[in-house]
């Protein structure tokens, strides 16, 4: 009797010894690439001309666009510039829509201001315009994309910066700014927009159709060749 507890003691003992294992850290699985906007700290330009041999001016109504004004399609694109998805459409889908679309004269491209972000919406919608009295408008929008997710802090400097970087005298820039020169100008464009029933973003009207945030290339492409065919 005693052999046998003394053998069934070392058979549970062996188990116990089998069962006990040294702790496994567990694999993460990598990290994935961001596909949104890329992050950029620093000030200086990322580009210094935005399709310079566009054709570039403003609509009647004093909108900007980008392109044959005479092209027989106009993609309207509303947008505020602290906009995480109007950022990601303008970084990654628009460069396509343009050599697709606006660099072969089917389609022109107008921007639209929205001020749905608060005060800083309003000083990027000011600063875009102050850069367009140096014909810098299309790569002041694009610089102030780039930086949508830091222009929450800094914002009044991180413009001046910008426009010093694309060849805008600061003073007159920054006046124009201190003046608010163009605040009217961009709060007449939002609360038009709001009139003509625009209370997301982006939102895009091309012909008779409307789309609400990033549409797939492929979406945007079927919309614009319908918008050419009426």
């Amino acid at each position: 009797m005693y052999r046998f507890l003394l053998l069934s003691l070392l058979i549970l003992t062996a188990c116990t010894e089998q069962m006990t294992t040294t702790p496994v850290t567990p694999t993460l699985p990598p990290t994935r690439a961001p596909t949104s906007t890329p992050v950029t700290a620093q000030s200086e330009p990322i580009i210094t001309a935005y399709y310079p041999d566009l054709p570039r001016g403003r609509t009647p109504e004093g909108y900007h666009y980008l392109g044959n004004p005479d092209a027989p399609v106009t993609i309207m694109v509303y947008s505020d510039f602290l906009c995480t998805t109007c950022a990601i459409y303008t970084i990654d889908l628009e460069p396509q829509v343009i050599e697709a679309f606006v660099a072969t004269g089917k389609a022109r491209l107008v921007y639209r201001h929205l001020l749905q972000l608060g005060e800083r919406s309003q000083l990027l919608a000011e600063a875009s315009e102050c850069a367009a009295d140096h014909g810098k408008f299309w790569e002041m929008r694009h610089e102030l994309y780039a930086r949508y997710n830091q222009l929450y802090f800094n914002t009044r400097e991180t413009t001046i910066d910008l426009a010093q970087g694309l060849g805008i005298p600061a003073d007159a820039f920054s006046a124009c700014l201190d003046a608010h020169t163009y605040r009217a100008q961009v709060e007449a464009d939002y609360a038009a927009a709001t009139a003509e029933g625009v209370f997301a973003r982006p939102v895009f009207r091309i012909g008779n159709e409307t789309l609400v945030g990033i549409p797939r290339f492929e979406a945007l492409s079927q919309v614009i060749e319908r918008a050419a065919q009426r």
